[in-house]
């Protein structure tokens, strides 16, 4: 069964692969939370979409969860989900002072950003926002690179290869990443998880610096970036 089988307009079948994957993946154990902690994340972040109005309450949605959220963590989700523009360094600090560590806060970010990427996709599409999986049993890895600390951001970031060793080079390959790649680097999986909706929504990283590349038929790397470009400015998004 294709993901968007519903939707009137063809999605890419890379897309749809991928996000199917994506929404699994929410309800697995992570690297910090368990798999019913992240899907109280997830719907936390649709709730809070929808009394923004943002998004339509979805009719098709069947999971559930019993992990009760702390307020501090519904305000990070709620300015991460739909107010961004309003997300300062005191937003983090907050979260911090609430209890969060560096690397349960970036595996939040994660999935927020994931998610309201799909579902917004799903509303341009016009079609019903996909339910959220059952969570998944299991322990989180609780795996942290080694190497990982403050660079210029908020959170510890693994360094670039060959500074980063082999932390990085299993991370990025040798390859110079950016921050913006490298953001969410204190966990991993998040990190790759991210760049996989990277790689079929906007272009392969391999493609990054080719300007006359189309990733999508008719549409130009130009194109693109225009369209981004002023979806940005609107968003007031600071980076």
């Amino acid at each position: 069964m294709r993901f968007y089988q519903d939707s009137e307009y063809p999605v890419r079948t890379d897309i749809e692969a991928t996000h199917a994957l994506q929404m699994d993946h929410l309800g697995k154990p992570g690297t910090w939370g368990s798999g019913e902690q992240r899907i109280a994340v997830a719907l936390e972040t649709r709730k809070t979409c929808y009394e923004a109005k943002t998004q339509e309450d979805s009719e098709t949605e069947t999971a559930a969860c019993d992990v009760e959220l702390p307020d501090f963590i519904r305000e990070l989700i709620r300015k991460l989900a739909v107010s961004p523009a309003d997300f300062q360094e005191d937003s983090y600090e907050a979260a911090r002072k609430g209890g969060l560590s560096d690397e349960e806060y970036v595996e939040i970010v994660g999935i927020v950003s994931r998610l309201t990427d799909m579902d917004t996709f799903a509303r341009g599409l016009g079609v019903p926002l996909r339910p959220l999986p059952a969570a998944k049993k299991g322990q989180p890895s609780k795996v942290r690179p080694a190497i990982a600390h403050k660079e210029h951001a908020w959170v510890p970031t693994v360094p670039n290869y060959p500074e980063g060793g082999e932390d990085a080079e299993k991370i990025y390959g040798k390859e110079y990443k950016p921050y913006i790649l490298r953001a969410l680097s204190l966990v991993p999986e998040e990190m790759h998880q991210h760049i996989a909706l990277e790689e079929v929504q906007y272009l392969p990283m391999a493609n990054i610096m080719v300007k006359d590349y189309e990733h999508h038929e008719g549409f130009t790397r130009f194109h693109a970036e225009t369209i981004a470009g002023r979806i940005s400015a609107l968003n007031e998004c600071f980076y």
